[in-house]
């Protein structure tokens, strides 16, 4: 598979990279590939946990870096203990591929993509049999969020080997963050509800443009605003959340059509009855 042209150009520079993989639960060097809201946010928020060295697949996205933060080429930022691939799930198999080979000793590689299934098996099904995985989804992360706060939640999937079992420890304890592990199928068939489905709907409000009604200060009830609110937050969300939410989740077609199929027999049955 070909990676993106800069991931390429990134493999082929030469640097020395020194190992730092701990064994003792602790870990000294974050890299993160991938430097778009959620990486930065990331990377700000380990900062005062050890060395954060990031890359992105287009070097213009890694400016404005907080204190602390380094840009790396991307074997330095994958010779890290912990690897964190922050991309969306359509960039999800070539970021394997363009760390895969340059991974320390005992490191471990996190995804963050919200859809599980597909993404936990090119996990487990492109990177070494011995490499630590752990494979989560941030219950976290709009636009306002600049660092990870406690009593947050991160739902995990799969902690393959010890070094990841010792990280989704470490995110616990030392962030705060209310860990809950799942099944892959299991959670990607509870967000095709609470995550797909959503998105769906709140696409359409956007493109019924309910937020631009007229006189909507004077005449809006409360059940109106709550749709407001969901509108306006899809305008934040990127085309490629919504088409993770979407594409990549197995079960998220079959709910879709389902609400699309309630839909029509209310407007059928509406049709029967008449005004009373």
């Amino acid at each position: 598979m070909m990676l993106p042209r800069t991931l390429r150009a990134f493999a082929r520079r030469r640097v020395r990279i020194t190992a730092m993989a701990t064994t003792d639960g602790t870990f000294e060097s974050y890299g993160i590939v991938g430097f778009g809201h959620f990486g930065r946010m990331l990377a700000g928020s380990l900062v005062d946990h050890g060395r954060v060295l990031v890359c992105d697949e287009h070097p213009e996205n890694v400016v404005a870096l907080a204190d602390g933060v380094e840009s790396a080429p991307l074997e330095a930022v994958a010779a890290c203990d912990v690897v964190v691939l922050a991309v969306p799930f359509s960039s999800l198999e070539a970021a394997i591929h363009s760390v895969r080979d340059h991974l320390s000793p005992d490191s471990v590689v996190m995804d963050v993509v919200s859809t599980k299934t597909l993404a936990t098996e090119l996990l487990v099904n492109h990177l070494p049999a011995d490499v630590n995985i752990v494979a989560a989804h941030p219950l976290f992360g709009p636009p306002s969020m600049t660092h990870v706060e406690q009593g947050q939640h991160l739902v995990v999937t799969l902690a393959r080997g010890e070094r990841a079992e010792q990280l989704v420890e470490l995110l616990s304890r030392e962030f705060g963050l209310d860990v809950f592990r799942i099944d892959p199928a299991k959670h990607d068939e509870a967000m095709a509800y609470m995550q797909a489905l959503p998105f769906f709907i709140a696409r359409a409000l956007v493109r019924l443009d309910i937020l631009g009604l007229k006189d909507r200060e004077a005449l809006a009830l409360p059940s109106f605003e709550k749709l407001a609110t969901i509108a306006a937050i899809e305008q934040h969300h990127t085309q490629q959340m919504f088409d993770t939410s979407q594409r990549s989740n197995p079960y998220a077609a079959t709910v879709r059509k389902r609400f699309l199929e309630i839909l029509t027999e209310l407007d059928a049955e509406l049709d029967e009855t008449g005004v009373e």
